[in-house]
């Protein structure tokens, strides 16, 4: 157990410095690098203190802790596939409309 929480606050550490890199570069903005450091330090904090969602789920009425983060990754899961969707679907109208006004002034640039 102690080499799986070794390995995965390795993991954690990477991702964190990697985030940070990014938000350095201007790749994210600092809403969403505030969001995934909340998330990847409330990871840790259950690799290190897996008891800790024990507690969550008496509260929550959830019979073990491990069900908790279960439920709620899935949770954040179909979010993020729902918000991506939508942002592709806006992206999409986006381009074709970009298109269609560059197919028409190239038409009208013709004739």
């Amino acid at each position: 157990m102690i080499l799986f929480k070794i390995l995965f606050l390795l993991f954690i550490l990477i991702i964190l410095i990697r985030l940070a890199g990014r938000l350095k570069n201007q790749q994210i903005r600092v809403t969403n690098f505030l969001v995934w450091l909340f998330f990847w330090l409330m990871a840790g904090i259950i690799v290190i203190y897996p008891e800790s969602t024990n507690y969550l789920a008496r509260f929550l009425g959830v019979g073990r802790g491990a069900d908790v983060v279960v439920y709620f990754s899935l949770a954040i899961i179909f979010y993020f596939i729902f918000y991506f969707t939508v942002r592709l679907h806006i992206m999409d109208t986006r381009i074709a409309k970009i298109v269609r006004s560059i197919s028409l002034k190239e038409k009208k640039d013709e004739d």
